[in-house]
Order: C-alpha cells, then sequence, then structure tokens
C-alpha cells in the first residue's frame, strides 16, 4: 500500500476536494527539501522561493502563504498577474518578477508593490515616470517624487536569454544611483548548473567580473538556481533561488539527475489521486473511447476515471498506466479524453475503485519522472501542466490542512 496511505481515508479527503480526484501536496516535505537546501547554504544567505507557474503545479498562492509563515520573505515569480494574485492571497513579503521587464506590466507591479527584473534604461524611465505620476497623486508633493519602487538588475552571463549585456551594467546602475531608484539586487541565470560545472563557472566568472564594483558598496547578489544550490555555486552570496528542487523534483529524467536528488534526501511534495466514476463489464469485440483505438478482447473490467487532458493527464500519456492504492498497474485504453481516461481492470485489481495517477517517488512507473520520460521532456513541464481546476489538498502532520 502506498506510503501514507489507510484503509478508508479517501473518502474524507474525496470529500474535502469535493471532486473525485485531488492532488495531495505534502507540506512538512516542502518543509524538510527546503531545510536540506539551506544545508547548502552560508549563514548569511536568504532564500528566494520561486512560485512561478503556480508554484510548479503545487499552487502559489498557498504554497507562498505557507512558506512566509515559516520564515520566507521573498518570492519569485514570472509575470505580474501572478504577482497579483500572490498579494491577493495575503501573501506580504517581497515579489520579484522574473524575465525582462515589460512596460505592459508597470501598472500591476505598481499597485503590488512588486519588484520588476530590468535589463535597460528604458523600462526603467518608465518605471521612474509612473511612479512619479503616482506617488505625487496619491501621497503629495513632499513625498511622492522621492518615492520609486526598486528593482533587481539582470546581467546575461551567457544564457544569452533575459538581462542586459555586462558593459551595459555600469550605465544601467549609473540610471539608478541620478534617479534614486533603489536595487534590491543584482543577478544573472545559470545555463546548465546541474551537469555543466565548467561553463556555469565561466558564467560566474563573468558575472562576478561585472558586479565587482558594486560588491564593494553592498549591493546584493544572487545566481544560484536549484542545481547551484545542489551544486554549491553561489551559495555564499546574499540569495538563492530554489525552484524545482524546493518542490523535490529531479531536473531531469536522467540517471544523474535522479540519483542527484536522492542522494540530497530530496522528495516530491506532490502526487495525485482520483476514484473511478464508472466500472463496467465489457464483452469481447466492445470498443472503448474515441475513435475506436482500443477493442476489448475477452470480458473486461474497464473503470472509468473523471480526469483528462484538461487537468494536466496528456492525450499522450495514452499508453501510461495508473496503479491501485496496493501498487498494481492498471493500464490506460482508449483515448484520453478532456475530461476521462478509461483503464482495465486486471482480476487481481478488479474490486479496486481509487487510484494514483502520480506517486510522490522518483522510480516509480507513475512518478513525473517515469511521465517525463514518456513524453520526453522534464518533470518541470509534467507538474506544470497540472491544471488549477484539479483540486490541491494541503496536507501538514498527515492531515488536510484548510488554513494553510
Amino acid at each position: 500500500m502506498a506510503e501514507g496511505v489507510k484503509d478508508g481515508w479517501y473518502q474524507r479527503e474525496f470529500a474535502f476536494a469535493r471532486r473525485p480526484t485531488f492532488l495531495r501536496v505534502d507540506l512538512d516535505v516542502l518543509l524538510n527539501n527546503l531545510k536540506i537546501l539551506k544545508g547548502q547554504l552560508s549563514a548569511h544567505t536568504e532564500i528566494i522561493a520561486v512560485v512561478k507557474a503556480n508554484a510548479y503545479g503545487h499552487g502559489g498562492p498557498r504554497v507562498a502563504r505557507f512558506l512566509e509563515r515559516h520564515g520566507v520573505s521573498h518570492f519569485a515569480v514570472a509575470t505580474a498577474l501572478e504577482g497579483e494574485e500572490l498579494r491577493t492571497a495575503g501573501v506580504h513579503g517581497n515579489i520579484q518578477v522574473f524575465g525582462n521587464a515589460s512596460v505592459e506590466e508597470i501598472g500591476t507591479m505598481y499597485e503590488n508593490r512588486l519588484i520588476p527584473t530590468i535589463a535597460d534604461v528604458d523600462f526603467l524611465s518608465a518605471w521612474l515616470a509612473h511612479w512619479r505620476k503616482r506617488e505625487r497623486n496619491t501621497l503629495g508633493v513632499e513625498n511622492g517624487p522621492d518615492m520609486v519602487g526598486c528593482v533587481v538588475i539582470k546581467v546575461d552571463s551567457g544564457m544569452s536569454r533575459n538581462g542586459c549585456q555586462p558593459e551595459k551594467l555600469p550605465e544601467i546602475v549609473d540610471f539608478c544611483d541620478n534617479y534614486r531608484v533603489p536595487v534590491h539586487s543584482i543577478m544573472t541565470h545559470f545555463a546548465q548548473s546541474w551537469d555543466d560545472p565548467v561553463f556555469t563557472q565561466q558564467q560566474m566568472d563573468t558575472f562576478m567580473a561585472a558586479v565587482k564594483p558594486y560588491r564593494t558598496r553592498g549591493v546584493k547578489l544572487h545566481v544560484a538556481n536549484s542545481g547551484a544550490i545542489v551544486n554549491k555555486v553561489g551559495t555564499d552570496l546574499d540569495f538563492v533561488r530554489p525552484g524545482i528542487s524546493m518542490y523535490g523534483q529531479a531536473p531531469d529524467t536522467s540517471e544523474f539527475g535522479v540519483n542527484t536528488s536522492q542522494k540530497l534526501g530530496l522528495r516530491p511534495v506532490i502526487s495525485w489521486y482520483a476514484k473511478a466514476s464508472m466500472v463496467n463489464r465489457l464483452q469481447p469485440e466492445r470498443v472503448v473511447g474515441y475513435d475506436k483505438t482500443y477493442k476489448c478482447n475477452t470480458t473486461e473490467t474497464i473503470a472509468v476515471i473523471p480526469v483528462g487532458y484538461a487537468d494536466g493527464f496528456l492525450r499522450s500519456y495514452d499508453k501510461l498506466s495508473v496503479q491501485t492504492l496496493d501498487g498494481t498497474q492498471c493500464p490506460l485504453v482508449g483515448r484520453v479524453s478532456m475530461d476521462a481516461i478509461t483503464v482495465r481492470l486486471p482480476e487481481e485489481a478488479s474490486n479496486a475503485r481509487v487510484f494514483q495517477l502520480m506517486t510522490p517517488d522518483y522510480t516509480n512507473v507513475n512518478s513525473a519522472v517515469a511521465m517525463a520520460r514518456h513524453e520526453r521532456t522534464i518533470p518541470y513541464e509534467v507538474c506544470t501542466n497540472l491544471d488549477k481546476r484539479v483540486p490541491r489538498l494541503y496536507f501538514l502532520d498527515g492531515a488536510v490542512r484548510n488554513d494553510v
């Protein structure tokens, strides 16, 4: 029987979910993963918890609010609207918006006191103008003109995606100095920190050379994503930015990625459960699902599970299986549709009605790693595909908690 699962437990949990499927988010595991990652850091280094993409499918507002109650005061999202969602949920800490800042997002960032990641003086000019105009109108001339929201400056150290080129950094810092725009920090992002230490060190050297004049005056710095934290690159700077490792997923499906996560003691935070809505005993030659892709060879027991690609169980998962609570594999048959899948129950599992669609481990055939391997992708994509319409139940000390 799956870890933490007891007979009859699901009746209560499905009632909480108000739908015959839910994602279990284990907050004790989340805190333990964070503790493990903190063990990689210098004593003064702070956490910027990356909760973009709905906290990698785990539920951004609930995860951020929980982490804030446990001492995390810095968060990162990918869009201003994600930041607004956190503010609406009651998150009070610093919220950085990753990527090259967009002028279209300035209003949302201003209203929610979000921190943009900037790479040029054009955006800074628009940011400054918006703040001066709004603060003058709302707070009065005495305070208004001097109030501008802080920014994070990003340097492109070799990934060639977001950030300014190193030689442009002095121009940006000078603008901030001259117009009194507070600089929260300067950052860069690594392209392959898990398994390319040579290129990662090249990026680190490029970044540290660019920021050397500002480090001596106390400007805060951060470079380390999950891979860098695990490999202890840049973990002695002011901040680190754990993402996938905080949620306990392997960075990719390679043996190296899985083993590295396991050796550290990280564990997946999320698992997925569903209950059959109908079980049919079908005669030979009966077809199942759209396009008649499956035909019963003998008399077969077919369970209908009300989960589909709109929930994040992708149409291409049709060659996978789900498992009963005691681990019996039940192959999918027929098409994955928008709202339902159909599985064939072996004789030994003919009475099964509750299934695990995703297990909280690295090796099970129903783990996010296995699902990613099937798709030739990475666990990031599997988890972020989990739709918001699937209820998330948050467990703490083994029980559902509605107050997180």
